[in-house]
């Protein structure tokens, strides 16, 4: 099943290298694909779009590995942002880091969290447990935007 899975990795990267006069960019299906294909030892891969202040959005697509004996373990967060570069021409990035499985109380609240710390030295980015399939995007002390925008992103089978 991972030989096929790679192959059909291998097929989308060559056919979207192929395409290069296309230039209306699927990155965020192809990073979907990359997330989802590639990563064998994912248990759960969370999607969603959240705001962003010069766009009509942000795509996160979040693959997750077991959690360790230590409450940490890998992940993989490929960001697109719709439109960056003009209608219809999305930009993305890709992180890798540490995630590690955190506890605080929020408000008299004991939360349960992520804490994504990438391996490249950038801030680490903090998505609290809001239920089974459910992650929320959240600041470094757990609190959540004052906002009624939707910062969730949700488990893909």
């Amino acid at each position: 099943m991972k030989k096929v899975m790679m192959i059909a990795a291998v097929a989308v990267a060559l056919v979207s290298c192929q395409s290069k006069g296309n230039q209306n960019n699927n990155s965020m299906d192809e990073g979907v694909m990359a997330v989802a294909g590639n990563d064998s030892s994912a248990v759960a891969v969370y999607e969603g779009i959240l705001p962003a202040a010069d766009g009509p959005g942000i795509q996160y697509v979040l693959s997750v590995d077991s959690v360790g004996p230590d409450g940490e373990s890998g992940y993989t967060l490929v960001t697109t942002y719709l439109d960056a570069n003009g209608l219809g021409k999305d930009k993305s990035f890709t992180t890798k880091g540490k995630r590690q499985v955190i506890q605080k109380k929020v408000n008299d609240k004991k939360k349960t969290a992520y804490k994504l710390t990438p391996d490249d030295g950038d801030a680490p980015v903090y998505f609290v447990v809001v239920n089974d399939t459910t992650l929320r995007l959240v600041n470094d002390s757990l609190q959540e935007a004052v906002s009624e925008l939707n910062y969730d992103i949700i488990q893909v089978k």
